[in-house]
């Protein structure tokens, strides 16, 4: 059995890194809102850039832009190296 990763959120995840969605926090609104921009619990996002307090992410070839109360809701997996 695998010892899981620690998770964190978005900011984290540095520019051209890859991570797995481990966790939406937030009400039902925000998960629905997440799933409809295809990013659910066990996807692969890459971090593309930061701009501060947002990000902008690629998931399954579609890129993403995240505001700070969007990232903090997303807990992430970083990949074991």
């Amino acid at each position: 059995m695998n010892k899981s990763q620690p998770t964190t959120n978005l900011l984290s995840l540095q520019n051209g890194h890859s991570a797995r969605i481990v966790a939406i926090n937030g009400d039902r609104l925000m998960v629905r809102r997440m799933l409809s921009l295809g990013l659910r619990v066990g996807a692969t996002i890459n971090m593309l850039k930061h701009r501060g307090t947002s990000v902008l992410i690629r998931n399954e070839g579609t890129r993403i832009a995240l505001g700070p109360s969007v990232v903090e809701k997303l807990q992430i997996e970083l990949p074991e190296h």
